[in-house]
C-alpha cells in the first residue's frame, strides 16, 4: 500500500468515539516478521497513535513503516501506517527508548492492504446543501398536529467503475415525557461507496476525497471525515464493519457554521441534476486533475498567505482555459481576456485591460520574480481582491464543466453576494498598500 500524506499543519484532531484508550500489544514490522515482534503499549488520542516501545528500535526501522499489532482489549488487532519514529539515545549514542506515531490506524485490521467492498463515511454539513426534506407536518380541522416522517431513508447514485453511491439517512426521535415535553428527530445521513469488486483504501479514499471536494466546492466551505468504516467479509446490510479507520486531519475546533447564503447553488435549484452533477464531478477530478488541485490549493489555505492565494488562482483560472480552448501557447493578458468575454454577463461593470494587465503583470512579479515588473505588480489587500476575482471566475467556469449553461451558471450564483462582490472587484475595499 503506498504512502498516505494527510497534512503538516494545523491542530491535529482524532475524529474517533475510542479517542483516549490504551492498549496492551504485541508489534511487528512486515520485513521483521511476526516472530521478532516487540512489546508496546499503544495510545490514541486527539494528537493520534502513539507506541511506546519496549525493545529500543531505531529511525531506520520505524519512519514510514507499516507496523501491525495484536492487541489486548475490545480491538484485538490493527494496521498503522505513515509511521514516524522518535529516540532518546545517551551520552554514547545508545537508544535508551524508542517511541512511534502514526497518522492513520486501522482497526480490526492486520492486512497490509486494507480495503474491502464497502465503504461507508459521513461528511457533516454536506446534507445542508442536499436539503432532503426530512419530515411532514400536517394541522388537522381541530389544530392537531400529525408528525410524519421516515426511520430509514435510501439514495443511490451509480458512478463508474462499478461502484455505486449510497446516500442513507437514519433517523430517531428522542422525547422527555416527564411532565414538559420536547422531542428532537436526530436524522444522520451516511454515504457509502459499494463495488462490485475489492478495492484498496487508497481507492476508497480517492473517491471519497472527491465527493467531499465537490460539497466544499458547492458549499464555499471545508468539511472533514467522520466515522470512517470498511466491510470486507462483513456483510454491508448488517452494518457491523470490519474495520474502523481513525485519521487525524488538519482541522479547526471553531469552525464557523455554515450560511446557506454563502453556497454558491442551491440544491433546489437543480433538482434532479444531483446524480448527474456527481457523476460529472467525479469524472472531471479523474480526467482533469490540475485546475482542481491549483483551485483547492488555495481553497485550504483560507486566504492565509495573499500571495500564495493569488498565485494558485491564477494556476487554476489557466488550466480551466487550457481545457475549453486548448493548451497553444498563450500570453495571460489573451486568457484573462477570453475569460472576461466568455462571462460578460456575470459583470456588473466589466474589468478593464488595465486591472487584465495589471494581474498579468502581477503574476509575473509574484510567480518569477521578475524584479523589472516590482513597481508594477499588485501587493496588499489588492492582492486578495484579485485573488477572488480569479476564483469567482473559476467558480462559474467550472459550473459550466459540470454541465450548466453560461446563463444558468449566472443565475443560479446571484445570490451570492460574495460572488457579486468578487467579480465586480470590490472585496478588500481600499487602496494598494
Amino acid at each position: 500500500m503506498k504512502r498516505i500524506k494527510w497534512g503538516t499543519c494545523g491542530v491535529w484532531k482524532l475524529t474517533d468515539r475510542d479517542a483516549d484508550k490504551t492498549y496492551l500489544g504485541r508489534f511487528w514490522l512486515p520485513h521483521r516478521g511476526e516472530d521478532s515482534a516487540v512489546e508496546g503499549v499503544m495510545t490514541l488520542d486527539k494528537d493520534g497513535a502513539t507506541i511506546q516501545l519496549r525493545d529500543l528500535l531505531d529511525g531506520e526501522q520505524l519512519d514510514d513503516a507499516t507496523i501491525f499489532a495484536r492487541l489486548q482489549g475490545r480491538c484485538t488487532q490493527a494496521t498503522l501506517f505513515n509511521c514516524y519514529g522518535s529516540w532518546t539515545r545517551n551520552g554514547t549514542r545508545e537508544i535508551l527508548s524508542s517511541r512511534v506515531s502514526s497518522t492513520l490506524v486501522a482497526m480490526g485490521c492486520i492486512r497490509e492492504d486494507v480495503g474491502g467492498y464497502c465503504c461507508e463515511f459521513r461528511l457533516p454539513g454536506s446534507e445542508k446543501w442536499l436539503n432532503d426534506p426530512c419530515f411532514d407536518l400536517k394541522i388537522g380541522d381541530a389544530q392537531e398536529m400529525h408528525l410524519h416522517f421516515k426511520a430509514w431513508e435510501s439514495f443511490e447514485s451509480v458512478l463508474t467503475n462499478g461502484v455505486t453511491l449510497e446516500r442513507t439517512y437514519r433517523a430517531s426521535i428522542a422525547g422527555n415525557r416527564s411532565g414538559t415535553e420536547s422531542y428532537e428527530i436526530v436524522r444522520k445521513m451516511i454515504y457509502r461507496l459499494k463495488s462490485d469488486s475489492r478495492l484498496n483504501l487508497d481507492e476508497h479514499w480517492a473517491m471519497m476525497n472527491q465527493l467531499k471536494r465537490l460539497f466544499e466546492f458547492l458549499i464555499q466551505h471545508r468539511l472533514f471525515y467522520e466515522g470512517v468504516k470498511i466491510y470486507d467479509i462483513s456483510l454491508t446490510t448488517s452494518y457491523e464493519p470490519d474495520v474502523k479507520i481513525h485519521h487525524i486531519e488538519s482541522n479547526s475546533n471553531d469552525q464557523k457554521r455554515l450560511n446557506r447564503h454563502e453556497f454558491l447553488i442551491y440544491s433546489h435549484e437543480v433538482e434532479g441534476k444531483v446524480n448527474a452533477l456527481i457523476n460529472r464531478w467525479m469524472e472531471l477530478m479523474a480526467e482533469h486533475p490540475a485546475p482542481l488541485q491549483h483551485y483547492f490549493h488555495a481553497f485550504d489555505r483560507q486566504r492565509k498567505d495573499r500571495v500564495l492565494h493569488f498565485v494558485w488562482n491564477v494556476a487554476a483560472l489557466e488550466e480551466l482555459h487550457k481545457m475549453r480552448f486548448g493548451r497553444k501557447k498563450l500570453d495571460l493578458i489573451d486568457r484573462l481576456k477570453a475569460m472576461r468575454d466568455r462571462w460578460a454577463g456575470a459583470f456588473h461593470r466589466m474589468p478593464s485591460d488595465d486591472v487584465l494587465r495589471h494581474i498579468k503583470d502581477s503574476r509575473h512579479y509574484h510567480a518569477h520574480a521578475a524584479a523589472d515588473l516590482r513597481a508594477k505588480a499588485a501587493k496588499g489587500w489588492l492582492l486578495f481582491r484579485y485573488g477572488d476575482f480569479l476564483m469567482a471566475l473559476s467558480n462559474l467556469e467550472i459550473l459550466s464543466r459540470l454541465g450548466l449553461k453560461e446563463q444558468e451558471a449566472i443565475s443560479l450564483t446571484r445570490h451570492n453576494l460574495w460572488m457579486r462582490e468578487a467579480l465586480n472587484l470590490t472585496t478588500y475595499p481600499g487602496a494598494d498598500d
